[in-house]
C-alpha cells in the first residue's frame, strides 16, 4: 500500500464506521480495525477522532463537487452546464444507503458540534457558490441575490429529494424532483 492509498483507505473505513456506528460510536480504534491498519498508522495520518471525522465528511462532499463539475470541460453551453451540475447530485453514487447515511450524519452532528458545523457550512457555501455562478452564466438577467435565492431553493429541494429517496426509493418522485430543480433554475 502506498502513502497516498493509506489515507484514502482510512477515510473509506471512517465513512463505513460512521454509517454503521454513528459519529459518537466511532473511535480511532474501530476505524483502524475497519481499515486494517495499526492505530499508530492511523494516528500518523490523523491527529484525533475529530480531524478524522472532518476529513471523512470533507471527502464525501468533495466527491459530490467533483462529480457535479466533472462535465464542465465537455459542456460549453451554460444551460447544459447548469443542468448537469444540478442533476449530478442524484448520480447513483450519491443515492446509496451509505452515502445518504453519511450526509445525514453530517447534518445531524453539525447541529451539536461547532467544528463539524463550520466544515458543513463551508462545504455548503462552496456548492452554493458554484451553483450561483452557473445560474448567472445560464441566466445573465439574474443579479447575484436572485441567483443566490434560486440556488438556495434548488438546494432545499435537492436535500429533500435525498431524504425522500433514503426513505422511499421512489424513482418517479426523484425524477419529478429533478424536474422541479430545473424549473427553479430556468423559470
Amino acid at each position: 500500500m502506498t502513502d497516498s492509498e493509506t489515507p484514502e483507505q482510512i477515510l473509506d473505513a471512517a465513512a463505513a464506521v460512521i454509517v454503521r456506528d454513528g459519529v459518537r460510536g466511532a473511535s480511532m480504534r474501530s476505524v483502524a480495525r475497519e481499515a486494517e491498519v495499526s492505530l499508530g498508522l492511523l494516528s500518523y495520518h490523523f491527529d484525533d477522532k475529530q480531524s478524522l471525522m472532518i476529513a471523512a465528511f470533507e471527502r464525501a462532499t468533495e466527491l459530490l463537487l467533483d462529480r457535479a463539475t466533472s462535465e464542465d470541460e465537455t459542456l460549453t453551453e451554460p444551460a447544459a452546464r447548469l443542468r448537469s451540475f444540478v442533476s449530478a447530485t442524484f448520480d447513483e453514487e450519491f443515492l446509496t444507503d451509505d452515502y445518504l447515511s453519511l450526509r445525514i450524519s453530517l447534518w445531524a452532528v453539525a447541529r451539536t458540534d461547532e467544528d463539524l458545523a463550520t466544515v458543513e457550512r463551508s462545504l455548503y457555501s462552496r456548492y452554493s457558490d458554484q451553483l450561483v455562478d452557473r445560474l448567472i452564466a445560464a441566466r445573465p438577467e439574474l443579479d447575484r441575490q436572485q441567483a443566490l435565492d434560486r440556488a438556495t431553493d434548488i438546494i432545499v429541494v435537492q436535500n429533500g429529494l435525498w431524504l425522500n429517496w433514503a426513505r422511499y426509493r421512489d424513482l418517479r418522485d426523484l425524477e419529478r424532483g429533478v424536474e422541479i430543480c430545473e424549473r427553479l433554475a430556468f423559470s
